[in-house]
């Protein structure tokens, strides 16, 4: 039974037939965020492009079949006595042969150029593919200059042009000058070289025409075999790694120079190989890591590619697999830009001539991916984890030093190993433990990639592979901190919830986190002068988080780098306030067992909000700043309403209404129009004009500067009416 092709497969076949018709040079962007489905698309492509090159050469069989000592020696033969003459009719030719080469960017950067790696790559595996030898022979005998360049070019012959010498074919005075040289050894080996009478006229002339005869043959010998000994011995790779290693500026200028010759012997050796074999030769370059690497590096790769892969009639295919918004945010940063115009989309789109965006995985495929993640970090058989717990506890009891610092103590070291055996009662007390720890750590991880009628996690389950990895390792930790410090295991769903709350939003997290813990701490402090004990633990945990945005937005351009780790704000709102309703008593219960979020990022919210938070300078009753969206749907009647509860001056809120009625400010009034004409059409007090700026307008009240005269007001400093909901809940992208 033939199996259903995964999404994937589609993806990765799509691409393939694109990349079996696109022209070379090309290079291709393979756009995505996950490294291990980069991995897998690019092995599937490479599946697909083998598979029809096959169909081709069964259609279209080239000229040379490979792997037979014949086949060898015609190559070398044609090597020495021939020069190739490529055309553009080549290019017509039905059948080619695709090779793959695979070069991982984070391999070299250790280097000072990585892209210099890129060409010590193709050089590596050209001499794996056709062998060190051939490649060899093919630098010593195929050194193509500008006089050879024209003399191919001019010649009349289709494919073949004959290496010459004096007008004469090298072929031909090899053959001439062969049996010559072999008669002439043998005979000096024969008769050897008289030492006697100087008289002897015609035994010296003999001797001087047959030095005179081995000269130019032996030194053309000579002079071949120590090209070719040397070829052999410093390879390409090799002698771009010692170009690398020379500190000279001069050796430095140059450095491109001698790089771009050794790629132009790669592109003569295949331009080679197409006449002999009579069929097209595609180098697939497949680029990946990049991401991985120094701004400064990935730049030097890009620009490689533009330069050395790209020009006329080079047979190169660069597949640039990364993750886009990291490669131009790092070109972005790069010194190389400085005092130009920094925008890496431009950069990246003027090297990529095929952009490919994998599209986002369907739930079925995520939950699929999920499974087998969890399948492969399954855990220990039961027996297994006793007998390692045993051994754990052998150990133990023979440390002096452990058993000493618990004796000085008083407590029993036993009691401060969790899950271990010590006595029979303790040991089978241990097993059934283990056992719900097993259970709870199964039904967490299922209850996420499974689907469900309520709280499912299809919205929140990303593709990244790492991703996924974190909330298995982590669901696993979790629970076995909590059975070992014998806490009650809350239910499956809560655990794998929070662990991707913790995942997924880090930064919003640990600012509700931050937040919950200054409110007991005042509560704290206040103790006996309000009256009030602690918070209260059942409010729930977006509520913390409205009446703390403001807050949040005012600090926004401090933590700019730490709301961009957050995904989408979107899923963040309807995760805590539609699918998991967290109260501040679960979240204090899981943040002592949260082994996935960096308390590094609460130490920062912590210290840039300060000793006394800002909170407190805020009114507690100020209603949330509205969406832009949803102001933007309001009418007159609609705003009117809304600002009801902003809860004015009951006199005052009956004027208000009535000028917002009589200068017919619905939404799209007060969103577009100047703020001093808005507000000089309510004519409000300054602090009731605050209040409402903020609810409808989402900015602070300060940027905007009394005008008698609003016509006189810059458009060109008008404050961007921008929810500030949308400023800080949309501060990041989707991870």
């Amino acid at each position: 039974m033939a199996t259903k092709d995964t999404e994937d497969d589609i993806y990765a076949y799509g691409l393939s037939v694109a990349l079996t018709k696109v022209a070379a040079p090309s290079t291709v962007g393979l756009y995505s965020s996950c490294p291990r489905r980069i991995k897998g698309l690019l092995r599937k492509i490479e599946t697909n492009m083998k598979k029809e090159s096959e169909r081709r050469e069964k259609k279209y069989p080239p000229a040379q079949k490979k792997g037979s000592l014949r086949n060898f020696l015609s190559i070398l033969l044609h090597m020495i006595f021939y020069w190739p003459k490529w055309s553009d009719k080549h290019k017509e030719r039905k059948n080619v042969q695709y090779i793959f080469i695979r070069f991982n960017a984070w391999h070299f950067t250790g280097t000072d150029k990585v892209w210099a790696g890129l060409v010590i790559t193709l050089c590596e595996s050209f001499q794996t593919i056709f062998g060190s030898f051939l490649v060899s022979i093919f630098r010593t005998s195929q050194q193509i200059d500008e006089s050879v360049r024209k003399t191919i070019k001019e010649s009349c012959e289709k494919e073949w042009l004959a290496k010459k010498i004096c007008c004469l074919p090298l072929w031909l005075l090899t053959i001439v000058t062969a049996p010559l040289v072999i008669g002439l050894i043998a005979v000096v080996i024969i008769v050897g070289f008289p030492v006697g009478d100087s008289s002897d006229d015609g035994i010296t002339a003999f001797e001087s025409m047959a030095i005179a005869t081995l000269g130019v043959p032996a030194a053309g010998a000579v002079r071949f075999t120590f090209l070719l000994s040397k070829n052999l011995m410093f390879s390409q790779d090799f002698n771009i790694q010692s170009l690398m290693d020379k500190p000279r500026m001069s050796t430095q200028l140059g450095f491109m120079n001698e790089v771009r010759k050794e790629v132009e012997v790669l592109i003569n050796f295949i331009r080679f190989m197409e006449v002999y074999e009579r069929r097209n030769i595609r180098v697939v370059l497949e680029i990946t890591n990049l991401d991985r690497c120094t701004p400064e590096k990935i730049v030097g790769v890009l620009e490689a590619i533009n330069i050395l892969l790209s020009g006329e009639n080079i047979p190169f295919i660069s597949i640039l697999a990364i993750d886009p918004r990291v490669i131009v945010k790092s070109v972005e940063s790069s010194k190389s830009f400085e005092g130009m115009d920094k925008n890496g989309y431009l950069f990246l789109n003027r090297i990529v001539t095929l952009p490919f965006t994998v599209p986002e995985m369907e739930i079925s495929s995520k939950r699929s991916v999920f499974r087998k993640l969890v399948e492969c970090q399954s855990e220990f058989p039961e027996g297994d984890e006793i007998e390692e717990s045993q051994e754990i506890s052998y150990k133990a009891k023979r440390s002096p030093v452990l058993q000493e610092s618990f004796m000085e103590s008083g407590i029993s070291y036993e009691s401060q190993i969790p899950l271990i055996s010590s006595t029979p009662d303790r040991r089978k007390h241990n097993v059934t433990i283990q056992k719900r720890v097993k259970d709870l750590i199964k039904e967490s991880l299922r209850v996420i990639s499974d689907e469900g009628t309520e709280g499912t996690f299809n919205d929140y389950l990303m593709e990244n592979s790492i991703y996924m990895r974190r909330i298995i390792n982590s669901v696993r930790v979790s629970i076995i901190i909590m059975a070992a410090r014998k806490r009650e295991l809350p239910p499956a769903k809560e655990v794998a919830a929070w662990i991707v709350l913790a995942n997924q939003w880090p930064c919003r997290l640990s600012w509700i986190l931050q937040c919950i813990e200054d409110d007991e701490q005042r509560a704290e402090i206040d103790k006996g002068v309000t009256g009030e004990d602690s918070i209260d633990e059942t409010k729930c945990l977006w509520d913390v988080f409205c009446e703390s945005r403001i807050e949040l937005h005012l600090i926004k351009d401090q933590i700019k780098n730490l709301l961009e780790m957050d995904g989408d704000p979107e899923l963040f709102e309807m995760f805590l306030k539609k699918d998991f309703l967290f109260t501040i008593k679960k979240a204090n219960f899981f943040k002592a067992f949260t082994v996935n979020l960096d308390q590094s990022i609460k130490k920062e919210l912590e210290i840039i909000r300060g000793s006394k938070s800002l909170k407190d300078t805020i009114k507690s009753e100020m209603t949330t700043p509205l969406k832009t969206g949803l102001v933007l749907k309001m009418n007159e009647d609609d705003v009117c309403k809304e600002m009801k509860k902003l809860k004015f001056n009951e006199t005052n809120a009956d004027k208000y209404m009535q000028r917002i009625k009589e200068n017919k400010l619905d939404g799209r009034a007060l969103l577009f129009g100047h703020n001093n004409e808005i507000k000089n059409a309510l004519q409000m007090s300054m602090g009731e004009w605050t209040d409402f700026s903020i609810h409808f307008l989402g900015i602070k009240p300060q940027a905007v500067c009394p005008a008698r005269n609003s016509s006189s007001y810059p458009t060109s400093v008008q404050p961007s009416a921008i929810s500030v909901e949308n400023l800080v809940v949309g501060e990041s992208t989707r991870a």
